[in-house]
């Protein structure tokens, strides 16, 4: 093309233009414009526009791709989809909503909602409508949504009859706090001037989030539509087709999944193994020690979380390759249509394999509209009618429970002909997995260590071997190796207290030992620099000494220098008593409370279906049986520990 300009015109440059850049996925020039002027005796080049067409056309049946769906005639109402999300499910519906909305023909502003936080009325417009989806962690807004929440709740908040709905991402696991910000933003909307169009919905992530999901979209467009007074056919379903034409070709492009986190290349300086066997060999299970050097200018503190964005392992990339009949040397240019919001590299070429390693998850599991969408595709009526079933009926037995992926299923229905160009466009974004530092700057201020178990396990489909994408990565990246990292600071306030004098009482079991090894580093650090540091107490729950007892060197000579008492809880041990943390803290109840009189700070890092809820057992047991009192005193009691920040927890889903 450029080739075929410099031919047919002169460039002038009538500016006199300095170069001035700017990023938006990659990086060009910032303002940049250019004059053109015929070059004498060159044939006008817009005789061969008609050409253009059949030759598209060819380029589109060579990659599969077909026409775009049809959308709806742009009206222009106002819309803004507006996430609160920490870990990226809220974020990914959002982005979902606002193509639907594009091609229903809303004007779609898309943004987290602390992005609206200096003028939030402008962002819900008046006449117009507001999606809302958001999710809570442990009560609290995410980090992106913590000032609108703010600003709604004050006595300034005010909404000129904007139509709105609220989708609520959750986990039942954490009971106490579950929809807390979704309930809180449909609540105060409506109570600062807005009109609740559609009822507000909630997805439970433990129990059948997909199917949640699908109940409240079904009528949400027709009802914001009435709500709006636009045509029915804004409500109407829309045709189905691929919303992503492609073309194979030969240039690199930014990844913006990365650009996105703000994540960088960071040195592997040290991947070790934790546990070994009897024999010296691996053990069954892996726990990887992995020392990160962290690029110039990022520092942490001691209780922050460490943002690592994988890549999907080879095997699986393969697997991709190999289903849709592509070569690895390929580069794929895509190019969205209408207006669609995507995670994908658009319109420059990218290569195939950093496309399908480093910007989409390709083990999620699969969606009823995906499965929904594979039907469509399936020529053979008996394997549609399958296809048909898994999306009803069969989903969660089939699909749900097995942790069945869209790939799973491909390979489960070869004949379906789904295009390349509509898997791409299933794949949520590849999200970052976050893991507690296991160390302290005040060690090595430029380098951060994570203690990351792996997940290796037949799989539940029973079609081999699952591994988990960051855990496995993690366990392949060689020392020297290079890992995209950021630091992230915990919503909680899970770090030592800054007072040394003030002891710790710390709980954790498996890898949520992590971050307690970077607590006693900060206390040996601040010992060896000349001050007093109380003594603490941890609890370590493992399954036996000989099999994935972490750190135990580390800890006996903490333990040695009198910083901390150790107390290991083995659960699975043939040699040793079987029990969990939450037994050790009851076998240990005198010293607990000791600590507990002394204003001892109470940190809990592990799962939060299990050990989590045992080890609020056991405190409020230790309470009555040292206070005479009742159980809704000792409830009482351990949620004033919690309120006035010495009683924190770092737990996760199991």
């Amino acid at each position: 093309m450029l080739g075929s300009l410099l031919q047919r015109f002169d460039l002038i440059d009538h500016t006199d233009y300095v170069l001035h850049t700017k990023t938006t996925l990659t990086v060009k020039p910032d303002g940049f414009r250019i004059r053109v002027r015929p070059r004498p005796g060159r044939r006008s080049v817009r005789s061969a526009a008609p050409a253009a067409t059949p030759v598209e056309q060819a380029a589109g049946e060579r990659t599969g791709a077909a026409a775009p769906a049809p959308s709806i005639d742009r009206h222009g109402t106002k819309l803004a989809v507006l996430y609160g999300s920490n870990l990226g499910t809220s974020e990914a519906l959002a982005t979902t909503l606002a193509a639907e909305g594009t091609d229903r023909g809303f004007d779609v502003t898309l943004g987290a909602l602390d992005d609206h936080a200096d003028d939030p009325s402008a962002a819900l417009p008046a006449g117009g409508a507001a999606i809302v989806v958001s999710s809570s962690y442990n009560g609290t807004p995410p980090d992106n949504a913590a000032a609108f929440c703010r600003w709604v709740s004050g006595p300034d908040a005010h909404i000129d009859g904007t139509a709105y709905t609220v989708f609520g991402c959750g986990n039942r696991e954490w009971a106490a706090t579950y929809q807390a910000v979704p309930t809180l933003l449909d609540e105060r909307l409506g109570a600062c001037g807005g009109r609740r169009v559609h009822p507000r919905g909630e997805a439970d992530a433990r129990g059948d989030a997909d199917a949640a999901y699908r109940d409240w979209h079904a009528n949400l467009w027709p009802d914001l539509a009435a709500a709006l007074g636009l045509s029915a056919e804004v409500g109407a379903d829309l045709a189905s087709g691929p919303r992503l034409s492609i073309t194979l070709t030969n240039r690199q492009v930014l990844n913006p999944v990365i650009l996105s986190y703000q994540a960088r290349p960071a040195r592997v300086r040290a991947n070790r193994e934790l546990i070994t066997g009897s024999d010296g060999k691996p053990a069954e299970r892996s726990t990887r020690h992995v020392e990160v050097a962290l690029p110039g200018g990022l520092g942490y503190r001691a209780g922050d979380h460490l943002g690592v964005l994988p890549r999907n392992s080879i095997d699986l990339i393969r697997r991709v390759l190999t289903r849709f009949g592509l070569d690895a040397g390929q580069y794929v240019t895509i190019i969205p249509h209408g207006g669609t919001h995507t995670h994908l590299p658009i319109d420059e070429p990218a290569p195939l394999l950093g496309v399908l390693a480093s910007c989409v998850e390709l083990q999620d599991v699969a969606t009823r509209g995906d499965l929904e969408a594979l039907a469509r595709h399936a020529p053979d009526p008996e394997q549609r009618s399958s296809l048909e079933s898994l999306a009803g009926e069969g989903y969660r037995e089939r699909i749900a429970l097995a942790n069945s992926s869209v790939l799973d299923v491909l390979e489960e229905f070869p004949d379906c002909t789904l295009p390349f160009a509509e898997y791409l466009d299933m794949l949520p974004p590849l999200r970052p997995r976050y893991y507690s530092i296991s160390s302290s700057p005040l060690v090595e201020p430029g380098v951060a260590t994570i203690t990351a178990g792996v997940l290796r396990a037949p799989a539940r489909s029973g079609a081999g071997t699952f591994t988990g994408v960051c855990s496995g990565h993690l366990a392949d990246v060689p020392e020297e190796g290079t890992a995209f990292v950021f630091v992230r600071e915990p919503s909680i306030a899970f770090r030592p207290p800054e007072n040394p004098h003030i002891p710790m009482l710390m709980i954790g079991a498996g890898t949520g030992l992590a971050p307690f090894r970077g607590f006693l580093q900060e206390r040996a650090q601040q010992r060896a620099q000349g001050a007093p540091v109380a003594r603490s107490l941890l609890f370590v729950g493992c399954r036996g000494p000989e099999s994935d007892q972490l750190y135990a060197d580390e800890l006996a000579a903490f333990e040695a220098q009198g910083l901390v008492v150790v107390e290991s809880a083995f659960s699975r041990s043939p040699t040793a008593e079987r029990r969990y943390v939450q037994d050790a803290m009851r076998a240990r109840a005198d010293d607990v409370w000791a600590l507990l009189q002394q204003d001892a700070a109470v940190f809990v890092c592990g799962n939060a279906s299990t050990m989590a809820p045992g080890v609020r057992a056991a405190l409020k047991e230790i309470y009555r049986d040292k206070t005479g009192t009742t159980e809704s005193d000792a409830t009482a009691w351990l949620t004033g520990l919690r309120a006035t920040g010495r009683f924190v927890e770092d737990i996760w889903g199991g």
